[in-house]
């Protein structure tokens, strides 16, 4: 006999399924703009989520925005990148508005993420190949394509951004996790390629940190940050076939370096070129 917990997975799965069903069906039109593709996504995604009645959607997609009505950012989150064309051109942020119930820190089934990275590829997948038709048609008619429905754009040929926004994400999610505490941190700052938003597939992710840290929690701080080094390089190297070894290059400084301006230190809130600050833990 099917016991309950078995039984609500099983539903939840089949929500999943009739989710990515109903958007395919979506993007069954050919020349569906736009507009119609986000409108349609920020009333179907809820349905396939575990609390569908407190679910709420966002589209960010080249300059322009799409969302549900009571959409806000609240501190259950998740996003997807819509890429095109090796381009981050969007995302796909799900927003739940109130806490029911967590499980290791989150209200999300792990089924969800990879549901709307599912989702997420599928769209970008869906307005690559309407932008590659309309350069195909645009070759053969020496001009570009008049196509009103948003998507006539045809392919550009702007070098991929990609490489510095998974990077910045990464930085960000890294300062959220950090234990400033236990590791003797005052702040992290971003600099370097990622910053300045001009990373290549090769480059570092460099951090600033600044702390107070003893021996002790020295080392297990280089220890923490060298275990995301490994994993975003072999991230990477999935990504785009560069391998790294490791993917961040970390810059440590102190009070005394600060009060200097020695070293990356000349970089806090310097004029030309300043780190960007992630998370502080008291006023510098």
């Amino acid at each position: 006999m099917i016991n309950n917990l078995v039984l609500q997975r099983l539903k939840e799965r089949e929500k999943e399924l009739n989710t990515l069903y109903r958007i395919d069906e979506l993007l069954s039109v050919q020349d569906l703009s736009v507009d119609a593709i986000f409108n349609g996504l920020t009333d179907l995604i809820p349905v396939g989520w575990q609390y569908s009645s407190i679910c709420e959607v966002k589209v960010s997609f080249e300059n322009k925005e799409w969302q549900s009505e009571d959409f806000r950012e609240t501190e259950w989150m998740q996003k997807a990148d819509i890429v095109i064309d090796n381009n981050i051109s969007g995302e796909i942020k799900i927003s739940y508005l109130q806490l029911i119930r967590e499980f290791n820190g989150t209200q999300f089934l792990p089924e969800e993420q990879k549901l709307l990275n599912t989702i997420a590829d599928r769209v970008g997948n869906f307005i690559f190949q309407q932008r590659l038709r309309n350069s195909l048609m645009a070759l053969e008619s020496g001009k570009e394509s008049e196509n009103e429905n948003g998507n006539g754009q045809v392919l550009s040929q702007a070098d991929s951004d990609q490489h510095w926004k998974w990077r910045f994400r990464m930085a960000e999610r890294i300062s959220e996790l950090m234990d400033f505490e236990k590791f003797g941190i005052k702040a992290i700052y971003l600099i370097g390629s990622t910053k300045n938003a001009t990373a290549g597939p090769a480059s570092d992710l460099d951090l600033l940190i600044h702390h107070e840290a003893n021996e002790l929690q020295l080392n297990c701080l280089i220890s923490w940050i060298e275990g995301w080094s490994f994993c975003l390089a072999e991230e990477n190297f999935h990504r785009t076939g560069y391998q790294t070894g490791k993917l961040i290059d970390l810059h440590l400084i102190t009070d005394e370096d600060v009060k200097a301006k020695t070293s990356f230190a000349v970089m806090i809130g310097a004029v030309n070129d300043p780190a960007r600050l992630l998370r502080k833990d008291s006023p510098e």
